[in-house]
Formats: structure tokens, C-alpha cells, sequence
């Protein structure tokens, strides 16, 4: 039985098990467990849900009133206030705040995951972690939502893919960790979400997720693994059901994956009005269920009849009393502007894609700028409802504009224009999901009096993608000169894009997931966002790049690209070992050709060409971003762990690495690997040759049907068992068949071994 050390009743355990408001959790006092403020989130703080919660703690109207809604509108110029009550509730919202922070210094806009993934530079990342701790600390807030969301980017028209980080799972694991630490490290608890493959807003409440066990392990659990290991302090489980069983309710992986098999020591949070069933919920392993105010009766009901566990319900309690009192901590300090500025600045700066450059960027200092667009004065920042962030520090894309070139027209070409400026802006939001991806029509007919306009005058034609999510250019690309893609740039992009335009920062994005050139070449084109309530994941481990690989589709632009100002290039790769059983160290030689100094991602892929389980053609390994000055060259070296040549065998239900050949690719993208090398896992595996091995792997094996050949001939045992095995039943195991033909164990032994001697390629 776990030990009540808190010495709580059950009602007082039931009461920290429920959420006590919108965003806050129940508190006892008396026993020294203080009130923990929960808030989203990954992009900054939301004041719509910080201004619902002061209304839900006193017992007022929350989310979704009209006065909330004008107050929200118009914080930043409160004279604008429509009616009394409006203004009423305003100056009980500015009263609320001052307590928490009297300088009233409002927060900031920061980019979303999609963005940073596209740094791939932690280091930038941990920043911005940090800047959200110390904001998150000014407020009171000491849960801060979603920091990260690691949800896969499954398929690029879910409402809220800009949140995630990426299509695949390595860059995610390496980059989202950094944002837990940096949060942490300034006293407010981390939480990933949405645990797990919470990958659709359609029927986003309990959809039945049917998704192969290969996937889940391959693709959708390791970034949750990641922030784990760097010691996240709470994890959101989600609303889907994942094959039949609801993520809050489920013990295998609330239980015996996260806590058992990966060590998590935290408490799990349900996502908001998750929990469908209470008391399986914490029978399951979810600690706390959101959002308040929940009455007790339920689970009391539950506990008395025995199907609440008794010892469930304590160990969520203690968590949850224990993370109280660890980081329930009052608002302290102050926000500076210039730190938090600084950060976001960095970020959107190292996550600006420069897509395509027919020799027209940078532009000089003297060009005249005709700026088009719904978002050209002020860009589209951040997403909208858990990742919507209210702020008046947003910076002017015009204004940016006009303090480094000649002269900046919006909305209309000037006569002496000589740059067309198209900023394309495509919103995300929470709970709606995308149709298609192509360009509505209304924007195509702007597109086409502009264009012709531009190229009437030999203007230089750039666009720029402020977009939540893909789209599909149809042919657009060709006609523009220049092309970025800037996603949601958060409050300092419209700064960060105007210093990439004017060459005073040399582009280093880098694509964090494929942008495909049609709708129908998607890997999930015909599974999403499913039928009712139910989706299968048909695609499998082909999601992203792997599965335009492995289909030889080509995309509009690979999974890692990102243009320079500069010329890069990966000239060599060499194995400091052509054999290796646990590790293997690379070396890539990278060199800068060009005049401008700049960083670019050297990126590292792994290829098992022969392999037992069906793999993708490559998938990413391991990444670096350097720094270098031209006609600088540096040798940058990595090292491949065993796990870097592990697949998730769902037969055996492990992670088994095969012995052979494997071709490690570097470059600069998926579709641009430049150097290459091979070397031989000499490892022994489930699949190694021996009594286990096919009737039909050894037949269509030469070295392999020759060992047995011989084997039989010299013991006198019968080929045509081999023969009609591989007519009819060629999967039967050689073990089996030796069985049938009652040879000798010993005998066998020595078939076996001379088995393993055989190379697998």
C-alpha cells in the first residue's frame, strides 16, 4: 500500500485530483499545499485563459463572455471600451493583474514549435524557454502548458500543426528538450503535450486513433521519451483514443511506458475536459484532471463502490502536493524587454527559410519596395486559441521595412517601385482543421494583375510565406524571384525578416517537415482526418520524407531545406571505423565557398538497404548547425549510437538493431545528401542467420542456398524438402524443416554457424 504521507483524507486527496478552476488546481493550506496556477503557454502567456481564470476563481463568468472578448480586443486602449460593463470588468482585470505585476509590463509573442524546429539550434530554443520562465514568474504562473508540443507533424492540414516541431522524430527529440530546460532553470515546471498522437482537431474528443505499434514507437513516442530524460515536470495526456483506449485512461502507457519504462517522476495532467471516465482515468495513471471546477461526487462515488482505487488516488495525490509545493511560488520579478526581445529576435532569425534566390537577395539599401498583403503592415505572429497571445509588442513589418530602404508603398506600387514585396499569411487555429492546401481563388486573381505588373516594369518579385502550416504553390514558385517562408515569426519576425531581406543576417532555416507539391502526394491523403469518429494511420512509419523517399515522389521543397546567401558543401564523410558494434564516429568535411560568412545544418542519414523489416530509404540521424566564414572549412564530427541503427520490431515488441551494411549520407537536405560512406554492424540479432531464417530467405540468398546445399548433401538429407517448402510454405523456418527430416541437434549447430559466417549485405 503507497504511503499517505501528506496525511490527507479522501476528500482532500479527491479535491487535488480535480482541478479546482479553469487554470488552477485545488489547494489545502492547513497541510501546506498551496494553489498552482496553470496557464499556455509554448508561445507566451495567454491572457485570455490568465483573464477566464480570475473570473472562474471568483465564481464568475469565464472564457467565451462578450465583456471578456472586448476587454481582450482592447486591452492596450481600454478609452476604446464599448459599454460600462465592459470597462467594469476591465479595471477588475487590471486590479487582478497589478497584484501579480505592478509595472503591468506586457508579454511577449514568441515563435511557435514550428518555427523553432526550424532553427535546429537548441541553444536558440533554450533561450526562448528561458524568456518564457522569467515572463511565465512575473505573472505568477507556474505551470506553463505546452512547453513543448511534440505532437508528430502527421499530416500538414491538422488546425494546429504550427505548434509541433516537426515531421520527424529526431529533430524533435534533440530540439524541444532544450525549451524544457530553459523554463525549468528559471522555476517554473515545463509540460509536454499532447501524450500522445494528438494529431487532428476534427473530432478532436475522443477520435479512435487505430495507429501501428512500429509507429507509435518509431515516430510518436519519442519526443515525449526526450523531454522525460531532460527532466520535464508534467505531461499533458490527450483527448484520442490510441486503438481502442482513451490516452487518459491508459495504463500501458501512463504507467507502465512512462513512469516504469522511462522514469518519469512528474504528474499527468489530462488536456482540458479529457477525462471521460474519472476513475479509470486514475486507476490509469492520470494524476489530475482539468479543467475546474470539478465536484467531487464522481470519484467519491467511485471510491466508495471499490472501482477507484484507493492507492491509485493517493500516489496522484502526493505527486500533485509534492509539485505544489515545489513550484506553487508567488509572481516575483520583472520582465525585460530588452532579454525577452533579444530572444524572440534570435529565434525567428535562425528559423527564416530562404526557399528560393534567382541572385536577387539580399536587396540593397536603395530599393524601393511596393508591400502587398493581408499581414504586410503587421505579420501574422503567432496561432490562435491555446497558442493565441495577446501583446502590443508586435513589430511593424512596414516600419522594419522603412528604416532599411529607400522608400516602402503598402498596398499599391509607387511609380518608382522596383521590388514587389507579397507577404501570403495562412492562420492556424485550434480545433479547425484545413481542407486543402492550395491558394483560394481571390488570392490567385491578386496574384495575377500583381505579377504581370511586377514583370511589366522588371520589378524583382518576392514572397513571403507567413503561414501556419504548407501550402501548395501550383506553379506560383516559378514566378517569384525570391521566396521565404517565415511561419509565425512571433512579436521580433517582422525585424528578423526585414535584416534577412537587406543581407544583414544570412538566412539559416532549415525546413523542419516536406512541403509537397499536391495535396494527392501526401502520405496521408486518404487517412485524415478519417471517417467519424474513427482514423487509421495507413501510412505507418511513412510519415514526412520518408514517405515521398520511399515513393520517389518529388516535393515542392525536401524535409532540411534552407538557402544561403553563401555556398555550402559537404565534401567528404569518412568512418573512423568500417566495422562497429555499439557506436561509429563520422567525420564530415564541410567547406564555404562563397563571400558571406553564415551557418548552415550539416544533417546525417542513415540508410539500411537490406534490411528484414520494411525501412525507409533514409531517416535522419543526427544534425549540426556551424558557423562558417567564407572559404572557411571544418571537419565536424558525430557519433551514431547503437539506437541510430534500431528499428521498433512490432512482432517481437523491442527495438532491434540488425547485423550488416549501412550507408551513412551527409548533406544539407533530405533530397541533398553530398557525401556518403558504408560500414558493417557486427552485431548478432533476432534476425541473424540461423534456425530461425526462412526457407525463402536462404533460397534467394546464393552464399546462403549453397551452405545448405552442401549441409544436405553431406548429411544425406532429403532437398526436396527444401524444394516444396519453398513452393508452398517458404516461411517456414530451416529450424523447422530440420526438424521434419529429423536431423541430428548437433548437426544443425553446425549449419548455424555456418550461417552466421555468411555477410548479410
Amino acid at each position: 500500500m503507497h504511503e499517505n504521507k501528506n496525511n490527507l483524507t479522501t476528500q482532500e486527496q479527491i479535491r487535488l485530483v480535480n482541478g479546482a478552476s479553469f487554470f488552477g488546481t485545488g489547494e489545502i493550506p492547513e497541510k501546506d499545499i498551496p494553489r498552482l496556477q496553470l496557464l499556455d503557454g509554448g508561445t507566451g502567456i495567454n491572457f485570455e485563459q490568465l483573464f477566464g481564470d480570475f473570473l472562474s476563481s471568483s465564481g464568475l463568468e469565464g472564457i467565451g463572455g462578450s465583456d471578456l472578448r472586448n476587454v481582450l480586443k482592447y486591452f492596450y486602449a481600454p478609452e476604446h471600451l464599448p459599454d460600462e460593463s465592459s470597462k467594469k470588468l476591465y479595471d477588475f482585470i487590471r486590479q487582478k493583474l497589478s497584484e501579480r505585476n505592478p509595472k503591468l509590463k506586457p508579454p511577449g509573442c514568441y515563435p511557435p514549435g514550428i518555427m523553432l524546429g526550424a532553427t535546429w539550434n537548441p541553444e536558440v530554443i533554450y533561450d526562448t524557454g528561458t524568456a518564457l520562465g522569467r515572463e511565465a514568474r512575473t505573472y505568477g504562473i507556474n505551470i506553463l502548458l505546452g512547453t513543448p508540443n511534440v505532437n508528430l507533424h502527421r499530416d500538414i492540414r491538422n488546425g494546429r500543426l504550427f505548434e509541433g516541431y516537426s515531421e520527424d522524430p529526431c529533430l524533435v527529440s534533440a530540439l524541444a528538450p532544450a525549451l524544457v530546460k530553459g523554463l525549468q532553470e528559471e522555476g517554473v515546471a515545463a509540460n509536454v503535450k499532447h501524450f500522445s498522437a494528438n494529431h487532428q482537431e476534427t473530432n478532436r474528443m475522443n477520435i479512435n486513433e487505430f495507429i501501428p505499434e512500429r509507429a507509435l514507437h518509431e515516430l510518436y513516442f519519442p519526443g515525449f521519451k526526450a523531454c522525460v530524460e531532460a527532466g520535464v515536470e508534467t505531461v499533458m495526456s490527450a483527448y484520442n483514443q490510441i486503438n481502442g483506449v482513451p490516452c487518459t485512461e491508459n495504463r500501458t502507457m501512463l504507467h507502465d511506458m512512462l513512469r516504469e519504462e522511462w522514469g518519469f517522476a512528474g504528474v499527468v495532467m489530462s488536456d482540458w475536459n479529457a477525462v471521460y471516465h474519472p476513475a479509470a482515468a486514475v486507476n490509469a495513471g492520470n494524476d489530475l484532471a482539468m479543467p475546474g471546477p470539478i465536484m467531487p461526487d464522481a470519484l467519491t462515488a467511485a471510491f466508495e463502490d471499490g472501482t477507484l482505487s484507493s492507492e491509485a488516488l493517493c500516489v496522484s495525490a502526493n505527486r500533485i502536493a509534492a509539485l505544489a509545493r515545489k513550484f506553487a511560488k508567488p509572481a516575483e520579478g520583472e520582465i525585460s524587454l530588452e532579454e525577452t526581445d533579444k530572444a524572440a529576435y534570435n529565434a525567428a532569425a535562425e528559423g527564416i527559410v530562404l526557399l528560393k534566390n534567382e541572385k536577387v537577395l539580399p536587396l540593397s539599401a536603395t530599393a524601393n519596395i511596393a508591400l502587398y498583403g493581408e499581414h504586410a503592415k503587421y505579420l501574422l505572429t503567432c496561432g490562435e486559441g491555446s497558442a493565441g497571445i495577446n501583446t502590443n509588442r508586435n513589430v511593424s513589418f512596414y516600419d522594419a521595412l522603412s528604416k532599411r530602404f529607400g522608400s516602402v508603398a503598402c498596398n499599391h506600387i509607387a511609380e518608382n517601385s522596383d521590388t514587389l514585396i507579397y507577404v501570403y499569411s495562412l492562420a492556424g487555429r485550434e480545433g479547425n482543421d484545413r481542407k486543402d492546401i492550395s491558394i483560394p481563388a481571390k488570392k490567385i486573381k491578386e496574384w495575377e494583375y500583381l505579377l504581370a505588373e511586377a514583370e511589366r516594369r522588371n520589378m524583382k518579385k518576392i514572397l513571403v510565406l507567413n503561414i501556419s502550416a504548407p501550402i501548395a504553390l501550383d506553379g506560383w514558385e516559378e514566378r517569384f524571384d525570391g521566396i521565404f517562408c517565415i511561419f509565425l515569426p512571433g512579436m521580433q519576425g517582422a525585424n528578423a525578416l526585414a535584416d534577412c531581406i537587406c543581407g544583414t543576417v544570412n538566412p539559416s532555416g532549415k525546413l523542419p517537415l516536406t512541403f509537397p507539391k499536391r495535396i494527392e502526394d501526401m502520405p496521408t491523403y486518404l487517412n485524415f482526418p478519417g471517417d467519424g469518429m474513427q482514423v487509421h494511420y495507413g501510412e505507418g512509419v511513412f510519415v514526412g520524407y520518408r514517405w515521398y523517399d520511399a515513393r520517389k515522389i518529388a516535393p515542392l521543397y525536401p524535409f532540411g531545406h534552407g538557402l544561403s546567401y553563401t555556398d555550402f558543401a559537404v565534401e567528404r564523410l569518412t568512418a573512423e571505423t568500417d566495422t562497429f558494434t555499439d557506436s561509429v564516429t563520422v567525420n564530415a568535411e564541410v567547406v564555404n565557398h562563397g563571400n558571406y560568412g553564415g551557418k548552415t545544418v550539416i544533417q546525417i542519414y542513415v540508410s539500411d538497404t537490406e534490411s528484414t523489416l520494411t525501412k525507409p530509404v533514409r531517416e535522419l540521424k543526427a544534425f549540426r548547425k556551424i558557423y562558417l566564414a567564407p572559404n572557411e572549412k571544418k571537419t565536424i564530427s558525430f557519433t551514431l549510437n547503437r539506437h541510430a541503427f534500431e528499428s521498433y520490431d512490432p512482432n517481437l515488441h523491442r527495438w532491434t538493431m540488425e547485423e550488416g551494411f549501412y550507408e551513412i549520407h551527409a548533406g544539407l537536405s533530405s533530397c541533398d545528401l553530398q557525401a556518403s560512406c558504408t560500414v558493417y554492424a557486427d552485431v548478432a540479432s533476432p534476425y541473424s542467420y540461423g534456425g530461425n531464417t526462412s526457407v525463402k530467405v536462404i533460397m534467394e540468398h546464393e552464399e546462403l542456398n549453397q551452405v545448405l546445399h552442401a549441409f544436405f548433401t553431406e548429411h544425406a538429407l532429403p532437398w526436396t524438402a527444401i524444394l516444396t517448402s519453398y513452393e508452398y510454405t517458404s516461411q517456414d523456418t530451416i529450424g523447422m524443416i530440420l526438424g521434419q527430416v529429423h536431423c541430428p541437434e548437433t548437426a544443425r549447430e553446425t549449419l548455424y554457424r555456418r550461417m552466421r559466417n555468411v555477410k548479410k549485405k
